[in-house]
């Protein structure tokens, strides 16, 4: 059996930059089926044919976080979550579409009870691919080209995404993001 590859090839715009990948929950927001007074907008989601309000609550930063990558990467945003949550959710948080792709649960592979994003089937260079995931279940194939990020629940002090800023503007010094990886997370 061959394998397909998720993304379709790399815009000319794009040639020469790396691709970023990032998941959505807990590492780019917060979301809760449950009514909550911290939020930064709702969605409407159909589950089981009923219609469900989905409080979202952005991590600090997110905004000018992926308005800074998107200017220095091919960004994709790879979620564990179905395609009818994650697409009106990203509809709001990306209303200026800095993100150029989007991976749903379908493009998961099931693996030891929960999902795993396989960074070899998007048709990108692992030496070019970065992941930034709160699970690390969610890269177990390729932990090295992982930047681990805590979980974002609604700490309103939060700045890892600012930090990341940073480290990933200086990720562009190397040419196997894999190195740079491994000397950030000794």
């Amino acid at each position: 059996m061959t394998e397909t590859m998720n993304l379709p090839p790399m815009r000319r715009e794009d040639h020469g930059k790396k691709t970023l990948v990032l998941d959505l929950d807990e590492t780019l927001v917060h979301s809760s089926f449950k009514p909550t007074h911290n939020y930064d907008f709702l969605i409407n989601v159909e589950i089981e044919g009923r219609i469900t309000t989905v409080y979202v609550l952005k991590r600090p930063y997110v905004d000018r976080f992926l308005q800074a990558v998107s200017q220095k990467f091919e960004v994709v945003v790879f979620t564990a979550s179905l395609r009818k949550y994650a697409d009106p959710l990203l509809d709001v948080l990306d209303r200026e579409n800095l993100v150029q792709y989007r991976l749903y649960r379908n493009s998961c592979r099931p693996m030891q009870g929960g999902f795993v994003k396989d960074l070899s089937r998007l048709g990108r260079p692992l030496s070019k691919t970065i992941i930034v995931d709160n699970n690390p279940h969610s890269y177990l194939l390729q932990p090295h080209n992982a930047i681990p990020i805590s979980t974002y629940i609604d700490n309103p002090h939060d700045q890892e995404l600012l930090d990341l800023i940073d480290y990933l503007d200086n990720i562009d010094l190397f040419e196997n993001v894999t190195t740079a990886i491994a000397s950030r997370n000794t």
